[in-house]
């Protein structure tokens, strides 16, 4: 259940709702506006019901203290004996939730801290969505027998719901697999919470993924919610997770085990229980930097447990296709083009080209081929200049004139055969040749 706090001076009243909410929340009282702040900073409020006349501190000063000491996206319910139009604006200007008389039904107390927790939601969603690039996410392509073994750890991680580590190369493809898992899992409807850790400070990681509290540091004026924080419920991506310091890994390991954080900020500060999953990533091979002291031993066996390897694009050749297909579809959709198709001889030298930056350098020369291609034309080789200066490379490096010439009838002997179906008597009459010397050639080319 939630923690609810109710801030009064009249007893009976702290009493008659406690009676009111207490199968729905864990009550907290306070007479005043001292012990009010006291309880938030120690305890996970949820919600706070806030009179507005207390007898140390105005209830509008209070509700000033809590947003810039507490938390800015904290529902407060301002509760009062009088109906003043006026004190409602000022409270609603300082960011008060919601306004009701004393002599409310339970039903409107409930209908209105339930808006008021939503509202809190939307409001958390929309300040992470400004960070959040989901569209990066829009693809999964599983066409190889390879990915397919992914595939099915994906399913089995994402139901469930447990903390995953993904490893492979650069740009294999890392972040499409953690989203694919936060699709499938109970999560789904909730954020998907990106944090680049090679790109913030190690100084200021902390206090991004956990928050901090007012005056944690200097310019900490108010308090700030963590990415943790507001990834409740659904997901936080941690890629390159090899980068993080000894004291950013002790954290990680206790939210693993305990699941609650405490944010940045002097003394003890309060735990909140979150329910997040944890989906971390890293081209580097951790045990080597275990055993170097760069990762802590601990660390490295309780991230390990549900761990997937993605392969690199060069050992799954068989999904090369679609994959390309996918591309060509994706960008043309995006630049307005159509009516462009990929060439069998293309296909093949992208099928045989090594791909060192993977998925990301396939996708990369896709999206530059459509942008310069005609509409309802053949994608020219000459449109993917990495691609043919591997194949001049080759061509330098291999000093024997038979051994291209070769290659070339290997190329040409396998795109015939795949024009034909795989009919080598049909191969063998577009190639003017006999069905014999067809055979004889494929023989010594090796293609079966």
């Amino acid at each position: 259940m939630l923690n609810l706090l109710i801030i009064d001076d009249s007893t009976p009243f702290l009493h008659d709702v406690e009676l009111l909410l207490k199968n729905k929340f864990v009550i907290f009282k306070a007479e005043n506006g001292k012990i009010g702040m006291n309880i938030l900073r120690k305890e996970n409020i949820s919600v706070v019901l806030l009179d507005l006349k207390l007898p140390d501190i105005y209830g509008l000063e209070v509700l000033k203290r809590i947003h810039e000491e507490i938390d800015p996206l904290l529902p407060v319910i301002i509760i009062t004996d009088y109906g003043d139009i006026d004190v409602a604006v000022e409270a609603m200007k300082l960011g008060a939730s919601d306004f009701i008389q004393k002599d409310f039904s339970s039903e409107l107390l409930n209908q209105k801290i339930l808006k008021a927790l939503n509202n809190r939601e939307i409001k958390i969603e929309l300040n992470t969505l400004k960070d959040s690039l989901e569209s990066r996410h829009d693809y999964f392509v599983c066409a190889s027998r390879a990915m397919m073994d992914v595939d099915n750890k994906v399913s089995l991680f994402s139901k469930e719901n447990v903390d995953v580590l993904l490893t492979g190369e650069s740009g294999v493809g890392k972040d499409i697999i953690a989203y694919e898992i936060h699709k499938r899992g109970p999560g789904k409807n909730k954020l998907f919470v990106e944090v680049p850790l090679n790109t913030i400070s190690d100084s200021l990681l902390e206090s991004e993924l956990f928050g901090y509290e007012k005056g944690a540091f200097t310019g900490a004026d108010s308090s700030k919610i963590g990415k943790f924080e507001a990834a409740n419920g659904g997901t936080i991506y941690l890629p390159e997770i090899s980068d993080i310091s000894e004291r950013i890994q002790l954290k990680l390991l206790s939210f693993m085990q305990y699941k609650e954080i405490s944010k940045v900020g002097p003394g003890n500060a309060k735990k909140i229980k979150l329910n997040v999953r944890i989906i971390m990533a890293t081209n580097k091979d951790l045990k080597l930097l275990v055993n170097n002291g760069k990762i802590r031993e601990d660390f490295y066996y309780r991230i390990n447990v549900m761990n997937i390897d993605i392969p690199p694009l060069r050992a799954r050749k068989d999904g090369i296709e679609a994959i390309a297909n996918y591309f060509l579809d994706y960008f043309q959709l995006q630049h307005n083009k159509k009516g462009i198709f990929i060439s069998s001889d293309l296909l093949n030298m992208i099928k045989n080209y090594e791909w060192k930056g993977n998925i990301r350098e396939l996708k990369n020369a896709f999206r530059s081929a459509v942008i310069f291609a005609e509409n309802d034309s053949e994608l020219k080789c000459e449109l993917f200049p990495d691609l043919l200066k591997s194949i001049q490379t080759e061509i330098v490096n291999d000093n024997s004139f038979h051994a291209y010439i070769n290659k070339c009838k290997r190329d040409y002997m396998i795109s015939l055969l795949k024009k034909s179906n795989g009919n080598k008597t049909h191969a063998a009459e577009i190639a003017g040749l006999s069905r014999q010397g067809l055979f004889k050639i494929l023989k010594e080319l090796k293609i079966e």
